[in-house]
């Protein structure tokens, strides 16, 4: 059995509140998270590109279903 975590706890609680107010409804609860990512735009990070941050002398892979050339 898992040790209890209060800060877990209180952050499932939280979100199990957010839920309800949607009906539990996921598509409603998801545009509701939407609207709050929108309106809080100037807070967000964008990541860095996962390749160069992680080897910077590696170059970018293609990402595409496509073979080289």
């Amino acid at each position: 059995m898992m040790k209890q975590d209060p800060i877990l706890d209180e952050i499932r609680r939280v979100r199990h509140q957010i839920s309800a107010q949607f009906d539990h409804d996921p598509v409603k609860l998801v545009a509701h998270y939407m609207k709050l990512q929108e309106r809080h735009r100037d807070r967000l990070v964008r990541p860095a590109k996962v390749a160069n941050s992680i080897h910077p002398e590696m170059p970018e892979k293609k990402l595409s279903m496509e073979k080289e050339e």
